[in-house]
């Protein structure tokens, strides 16, 4: 379909068509377009006209169309934006334009008789209540605001035509509140051409823009647009109007909200939105309204978002659910889920009889504020309110059973998924890596070097690691592009969860200083403060040099920095940074060459060590000389890929484990803690006559298990290990009475099992 041609004769001088718009009826197709020169002089509008009959006994050849080009308005000026409609009508043999111009009082109405014989063009002008032009819409945030288009009001999307009604919607300024946007809505008598009905709808401090229209089988109409206001973002909204209804309109319906602030220019001067949502009626039933609509995904990032809406009832029952399955996500175990909830509604003519619903099933909860039964007539909905409270791990999937007048209404699905953050071992480099070696987590043997798969850290690249010393759990640095977050990683099998999102660009670094304060660093050298309730962020300076890992010494408590280069020198350098000013002092190169060191962590004793390792090249383990910043190789590689992040663990549940199998004990044997009563640290000892699977577990006096202290093979021998009365997640123990027990199976077939008392006393 040629837009260079009008009709069958090539334009002259030669043009394009912007903007095409696309209309039907039940016998002929129409396009409009706003025709430019590719000098860009504007030539007026076409419409190009195509016959049905000939689309459907289509056999693959050329397609005939007939156009009408130089479209001029009524009082002889160029017209702009010229909507054909999409009709439901039959017999008319007319087809239906409109023009809304940017703010007037007059609109635009066209005909084209008798469009695939001998098409005529004719049009009129309606005067309706005088409108101005919409204002950019602002948004939470602030920013520059969003284009309501180069036409302010003009009219972007199709008009619907039924039963000799045409129907359609835009955005104006709002009459009342002139700083603000609203929408238009207006109907026209095609026999008349009249307007028979103009409604505004808005609200003071909102902006309702680009909305779009579709009207079902009974006249009942459903308008989707965009919304923001300096309180919330731009997100996906709709109305519906019922035939019935009196003149107006229901208030705004939330299909997705806004979920960050929305500025993006292309290097130009607008920040654009776009003509792009949309509403369509179900061709099979002529009542559900699929509706296709903006909203701000993210921050700068543009995001649709597709409901699915219906404003007639079905015949009989119809129980209709919210959602088809509640996800409850991850879940900490032992802990209680944010409450979710699931709507039930009845969407036949026929009353829902609802006579129970289960008020548990395994983890899942029902909250228990609704009495049964219930009877909802057409249109009543309830609410039922869930919650998931794992005390074990696993994936979980649930159906929560519902009875009730309707057969195929049996339950609803729950599902979750329940997780533990174990806290790391005390001695212990934890390592993460990147798509080179598919996000897993690692452990690295500070003497060899060597690398050992702790698990799938379930993120494609952790790049930054840490243990906060106040409650010892290890995090991870998971950078966007326009957001980042820190994730919360279980040391035990390496699968990291979401603890904060922060709405900070490209983050390269990590760490906490001795207070259990947390700061960033970004790739430009900005160091922030980060607020571990709620994710905000705060400048603190901005170094002196860009930076690509951050670690604060545990003994003085000075932060330390690793250059970021992507290319050129000086590569691979250190430096010390002042957080008061920001000067970063360099201290020297780690000599191996590598652009960067990806990470960097100190150990008890105030040693520096660093990993690198791009996505193609095994990762380096090594130490940091801090006179002269160079690095000594520890091994001859970790024996993985893409080593990012590293972290080291200096007060865990475990001090120390340690073995003599000099001399080998004939028997089995757990002997008293020494001390006892102790404060906080006290010594476990116990022998094994041979190689066994060892079990060492503290209960509290309930027998509850609150810290697994060994649970693995030991050797022939006497073993000894130190707690420091930590519980699994890294929490202190309060005073009381505990118990210990160690359970032995022998390679030989052997058990052995006792139970000793001890006291923690504070």
């Amino acid at each position: 379909l040629d837009a260079t041609m009008n009709g069958s004769i090539p334009s002259n001088p030669k043009s394009w068509g912007d903007f095409p718009q696309v209309g039907y009826d039940d016998i002929g197709i129409y396009i409009s377009s706003r025709d430019f020169t590719f000098t860009s002089v504007f030539m007026g509008a076409k419409i190009r006209i195509l016959d049905k009959n000939e689309l459907y006994a289509a056999n693959g050849g050329p397609l005939n169309f007939t156009d009408l080009w130089s479209i001029r308005l009524p009082n002889g000026q160029n017209t702009d934006d010229l909507h054909p409609t999409i009709s439901y009508d039959t017999g008319n043999n007319t087809a239906y334009f409109v023009i809304v111009p940017n703010g007037g009082s007059t609109y635009f109405f066209y005909k084209i008789t008798n469009p695939i014989t001998s098409p005529v063009l004719s049009g009129v002008s309606l005067n309706v209540t005088p409108f101005g032009v919409a204002p950019d819409a602002q948004q939470l945030g602030g920013g520059l605001a969003i284009d309501t288009g180069p036409l302010g009001s003009g009219m972007r999307n199709a008009p619907i035509i039924r039963d000799d009604s045409l129907y359609a919607v835009h955005h104006i300024q709002n009459s009342q509140y002139p700083a603000n946007t609203s929408i238009k809505y207006f109907v026209i008598d095609i026999n008349t051409n009249s307007v028979v009905r103009q409604v505004e709808y808005g609200s003071q401090n909102f902006y309702y823009i680009y909305p779009t229209i579709a009207v079902d089988k009974d006249h009942n109409i459903a308008i989707t647009y965009t919304r923001s206001g300096l309180t919330e973002y731009a997100g996906s909204y709709y109305c519906t109007r019922l035939a019935t209804d009196p003149q107006g309109f229901s208030p705004s319906k939330v299909m997705t909200e806004g979920k960050g602030n929305y500025v993006v220019t292309g290097g130009g001067t607008r920040n654009r939105w776009g003509d792009y949502l949309g509403a369509a009626l179900d061709p099979v039933n002529q009542y559900n309204i699929w509706l296709y609509s903006e909203y701000a995904a993210a921050t700068n990032t543009w995001g649709t978002w597709l409901t699915e809406i219906r404003m007639k009832p079905f015949t009989g029952i119809y129980a209709y659910v919210s959602s088809d399955s509640v996800a409850f996500g991850n879940v900490e175990i032992n802990t209680i889920s944010d409450t979710l909830e699931v709507v039930v509604a009845n969407y036949g003519t026929d009353d829902l009889e609802i006579t129970s619903v289960a008020s548990e099933v395994g983890f899942f909860t029902r909250i228990p504020d609704q009495n049964f039964p219930q009877t909802l007539q057409t249109y009543d909905s309830l609410t039922i309110r869930v919650i998931f409270s794992p005390t074990e791990l696993g994936d979980y999937d649930e159906i929560l059973s519902v009875s009730s007048s309707d057969p195929g209404f049996t339950g609803i699905q729950l599902t979750g998924h329940s997780y533990e953050i174990i806290i790391p071992y005390t001695d212990i480099f934890y390592a993460s890596s990147g798509g080179g070696n598919n996000g897993d987590m690692i452990t690295i043997d500070r003497a060899t070097g060597v690398g050992t798969t702790l698990g799938p850290s379930l993120y494609g690249e952790i790049r930054s690691l840490a243990v906060n010393p106040k409650n010892n759990v290890l995090y991870g640095l998971v950078a966007g592009g326009s957001n980042s977050e820190i994730v919360r990683v279980n040391a035990d099998k390496g699968d990291a969860y979401t603890w904060l999102n922060l709405d900070v660009a490209v983050l390269t670094g990590i760490d906490f200083d001795t207070s259990g304060t947390l700061y960033a660093s970004d790739q430009v050298g900005k160091i922030f403060l980060i607020d571990q309730n709620n994710g905000n962020y705060s400048l603190v300076t901005t170094a002196t040099h860009a930076l690509n890992a951050i670690a604060f010494n545990p003994t003085t408590n000075q932060l330390w920095g690793a250059l970021r280069k992507t290319f050129g020198n000086p590569k691979d350098s250190i430096y010390t940074i002042d957080l008061l000013t920001g000067e970063a002092t360099p201290i020297g190169r780690t000599g191996f060459n590598s652009l960067m060191t990806n990470d960097m962590a100190f150990d008890e004793s105030g040693k520096l060590y660093g990993v690198t390792g791009a996505s193609n090249q095994q990762g380096q383990f090594f130490e940091i000389d801090q006179v002269n910043g160079t690095g000594t190789l520890i091994g001859t590689g970790v024996g993985f890929n893409h080593t990012v992040g590293i972290a080291f663990s200096i007060n865990g549940p475990i001090v120390s484990v340690d073995g003599d199998n000099s001399i080998i004990p004939a028997e089995y044997a757990l002997k008293q803690n020494y001390p006892n009563p102790f404060n906080p640290t006290t010594k476990i000892e116990f022998s094994l006559p041979v190689a066994a699977d060892v079990q060492l577990v503290v209960f509290n006096i309930l027998g509850q298990e609150v810290a697994s202290l060994i649970n693995e093979q030991k050797s022939a021998g006497n073993h000894s290990i130190f707690w420091n009365a930590d519980d699994s997640k890294g929490k202190k123990l309060s005073s009381g009475i505990y118990l210990y027990k160690l359970k032995a199976t022998g390679n030989d077939g052997s058990e052995f099992q006792e139970t000793r008392k001890m006291i923690l006393l504070k």
